[in-house]
């Protein structure tokens, strides 16, 4: 980082500028200040492309695709002018150094370490070309390390084919396609100016693993030519790399981009495992050292003068300085010093490492090694150090980690330290869950805090750490977002385990489960710190089990009727309030479009298994009971045989829709194809619909379901995320001061309109899109029909699903209610097994 220069501004919007970080070929980087003094990463475009129509248009559409991504590989995008004289935009920032930095200083990784930093890095590039999307330019200086984990903020904001991939503006302002400052860690393709894809972050990947292993890059020593040019015709030199990944780093650093595997199965090869201990002791201590003090400048950048007396960016007023770099000595030389690496001894690997990985770290880092610094190499080298200044202010919100495999961001934020004091050595870290390490002095508190993606924009977990930080709670946030397959058994496994987060989001049908395993915190005792006086009283009832509040519900889900306002009034109806009245439209509906064969008059899949519940519900039936610790199906019921048979009239109006399943894509394909009357769905439906389709905003609206009573909407079953706190977690004071924020006016509305959210309380109305109907009718149905499934630790949808089977096929409904009430006499009370 260097000063600002007189040809800099001061000032970027709202930001006031504090140094200088680099410049590319598109942008030039700044350290600057929020209004609040966190750090933030400021981009400001060059003069003469922001002249460029066209370049204005696709800088505009790729900040909208940075703000829109879900978290995973994708950088919080805080503010931005796109359509101004000048462009910029500026993104969060994250402490903590560079891989290149630390191996630099410290040496290579260890086996163990590798394996975790593999799986990381792995499962980030799987879910970011997930999005379609694709890094581009990961080198060693693009990678951060964190105590408990790897993170991977540098993240493209390019999007669409690989054949567009060329021209994309980065994160770090840079073009891709144009000239790379680090060949060595470029991919075959790159360098040859082919056509890239996914598989050039493998390749890039490949050649990162081998640097942390080794020291220098797999392309940067020997042979003939440049290192572009050993890209594309070499051999990779793993002579070093420790056996257990050396066929792994292969299998990336072939030549054919078609034969090198997938990120996800390098996670699995990877096996690596984040958390306390994923660090060499030593290493781990500067780690945290250089993350709980986010404003220390990094070493100059190559090309720039050292810093003069008085000179030195300072940071913003009641942030933490830093302390002065320990003098030189015997037991660590000075890094320009020739010789071993501070870490050239042996380092201790965690129980369960290989010999091979131990013998790792006795090898001396090669970066310190004068021999390799001589002559045209040494120059190269120097050369590629320039990107790992770069990567000491990277920028993230949350993103993923799920087993051994997804990239780590947190929302730790710079100014955060409750007061300026001298820095003290930081202690090793301790074998803990991470995030439940005890605060020690002159560390700050870091709250872990695991969300699935979809759920909250980045933007809002951005300004949820931003605005954390100044509750006073002496602790900040550090959020990993999830894919959400396979997320609940990854976060139940992690709790089992006691590495989980202190605070998690969980799927509201699944919260039993975790409170039968006495994973989730009692929150009774702080309900007035809550808001659960204003909550609807189906969620209040789907939170509490035994009279405990388990968790803060964020969001409701219940189906409501999607319609096509055009259908309906060509028909010549409108919207019904019984339903009785609902039928006969239906039947008019039908009657109105006989003649086209591809028109249905209500979409109703055959596993809507939560339109079956209203059903059920409305006709006076239920679906289970609680008999002590077990569980009586009561789908047998009367009612519940009746609601079983008006949702088989129901469906039989989209007879090819009877096995399609809930939530399946392929519904909002059907409605968007047009043709459709209505559907019945949560307000999801409408976005998926409306993406397909935007046409169809001008015509669709919503109602709740109706009931049997005119004017009352039927009974619907209230789905959900929500947040809990573990059991084991140390800080669960501050971890309830995170719930008391989320409970506020301010972030419930927040929380409800920009996440496009049904809210979970009254008096959030205005708060909610104004473009999706689907909403405020969901708002409607939940004060008067809303209902609480079964509280059960084994709940699953598995017995309404098997109902609706075997009662669209036209087994006897005595009979497939028999079959369901077996399923939950076997398994609600049970949770499965961990």
């Amino acid at each position: 980082m260097r000063p600002l220069h007189d040809e800099d501004p001061s000032n970027v919007g709202a930001y006031r500028l504090v140094g200088r970080l680099g410049e590319g070929t598109t942008a030039r980087t700044y350290l600057g200040a929020a209004p609040d003094d966190a750090p933030v990463v400021v981009r400001v475009i060059r003069a003469d492309l922001g002249r460029d129509p066209a370049f204005r248009t696709r800088f505009g559409e790729e900040v909208a695709a940075a703000r829109r991504l879900p978290g995973p590989g994708t950088a919080v995008v805080l503010d931005a002018e796109t359509t101004g004289r000048q462009l910029w935009y500026a993104t969060t920032h994250i402490p903590g150094p560079t891989l290149a930095e630390t191996v630099r200083r410290h040496g290579p990784l260890p086996g163990h370490s590798l394996r975790a930093l593999a799986g990381e890095l792995a499962g980030a590039l799987a879910l970011l070309h997930s999005a379609g999307l694709y890094h581009g330019r990961l080198d060693p200086g693009a990678v951060l390390l964190d105590p408990n984990g790897p993170r991977l903020p540098h993240v493209g904001v390019a999007h669409g084919s690989p054949g567009s991939f060329g021209s994309a503006v980065t994160a770090d302002g840079v073009v891709i396609g144009t000239v790379l400052d680090s060949p060595g860690f470029r991919s075959p393709e790159q360098v040859r100016d082919l056509t890239v894809g996914p598989a050039t972050d493998v390749f890039s990947l490949g050649s990162v693993l081998a640097f942390a292993a080794t020291g220098v890059g797999p392309f940067d020593l020997g042979g003939e030519g440049s290192p572009a040019d050993r890209v594309a015709e070499g051999e990779p030199e793993l002579g070093d790399v420790p056996a257990s990944l050396r066929n792994l780093l292969a299998a990336c650093l072939v030549k054919d981009p078609a034969r090198r595997p997938t990120p996800e199965e390098v996670v699995r090869v990877a096996a690596g495992t984040p958390g306390p201990t994923w660090l060499p002791t030593a290493t781990a201590a500067w780690v945290a050292e250089r993350v709980a003090h986010p404003w220390e400048p990094p070493e100059p950048m190559p090309g720039s003068e050292p810093y003069a007396t008085g000179t030195v960016p300072a940071p913003p007023m009641g942030s933490t300085p830093a302390a002065p770099e320990p003098a030189p000595s015997a037991a660590r030389p000075p890094a320009s010093a020739p010789g071993p690496s501070p870490s050239a001894s042996p380092a201790t690997s965690p129980p369960g490492s290989t010999s091979a990985d131990a013998s790792v770290p006795s090898r001396p880092a090669h970066a310190g090694s004068p021999a390799r610094e001589d002559g045209p190499t040494g120059a190269r080298r120097a050369r590629s150090r320039a990107k790992s200044r770069r990567g000491f202010l990277a920028v993230a919100a949350g993103a993923a980690v799920l087993g051994g495999g997804a990239a780590v961001w947190g929302l730790t934020r710079g100014g955060d330290s409750p007061k300026a004091a001298p820095k003290k050595p930081v202690p090793p870290p301790r074998t803990a869950p991470a995030g439940t390490v005890p605060s020690t002095p002159g560390r700050v508190q870091e709250i872990s805090v695991w969300t699935a993606e979809n759920l909250m924009p980045t933007s809002l977990l951005g300004d949820l750490g931003l605005e954390f930080v100044k509750t006073g709670t002496g602790a900040r946030l550090n959020t990993r977002v999830h894919p959400r397959a396979g997320y609940p058994q990854a976060l139940e496994q992690a709790l089992r385990a006691g590495r989980g987060p202190d605070v998690f989001e969980l799927d509201l049908l699944t919260l039993a489960r975790f409170n039968a395993a006495d994973l989730v915190m009692d929150l009774t005792p702080h309900q007035s710190r809550l808001d659960g006086g204003t909550w609807f009283s189906a969620v209040r009832a789907a939170v509490t089990s035994g009279g405990r509040v388990l968790a803060l519900p964020l969001a409701a889900s219940v189906p409501v009727v999607l319609y096509d306002r055009g259908l309906f009034q060509a028909a010549q109806v409108g919207v019904p309030t019984d339903r009785v009245t609902w039928v006969a439209d239906l039947e008019k509906l039908k009657l109105a479009n006989a003649t086209n064969p591809d028109f249905r008059a209500v979409y109703v899949p055959g596993g809507a298994w939560p339109v079956l519940a209203s059903c059920v519900w409305e006709d006076d039936g239920t679906i289970a009971v609680q008999e002590g610790d077990a569980w009586r199906g009561t789908l047998d019921l009367p009612g519940s045989v009746e609601g079983a048979r008006f949702f088989r009239h129901l469906q039989s109006y989209a007879p090819d829709a009877g096995a399609v399943a809930n939530d399946d894509p392929a519904i909002a394909a059907r409605i968007a194809r047009g043709g459709v009357a209505s559907a019945i769905a949560d307000s999801a439906l409408y976005d998926a619909v409306t993406a397909a389709n935007p046409a169809l905003r001008a015509v669709l609206g919503a109602f709740p379901i109706p009931g049997r009573t005119a004017g009352k909407p039927a009974a619907v079953g209230v789905r959900g995320t929500v947040l809990a706190v573990s059991a084991a977690s140390l800080f669960k004071e501050a971890a309830i001061d995170l719930l008391a924020l989320l409970g506020t006016d301010r972030w419930r509305a927040r929380i409800a309109g920009e996440g496009r959210l049904v809210p979970v309380r009254t008096g959030l109305d205005r708060a909610v899109p104004a473009d999706n109907p689907m909403i405020p009718a969901a708002i409607a149905a939940l004060p008067m029909g809303g209902r609480a499934y079964p509280v059960a630790p084994g709940w699953s949808d598995r017995p309404l699903t098997e109902l609706s089977r075997q009662t669209l096929a036209g087994t006897d409904p005595l009979a497939a209610a028999a079959a369901a009430n077996t399923i939950v006499a076997r398994e609600f009370g049970t949770p499965p097994p961990g």
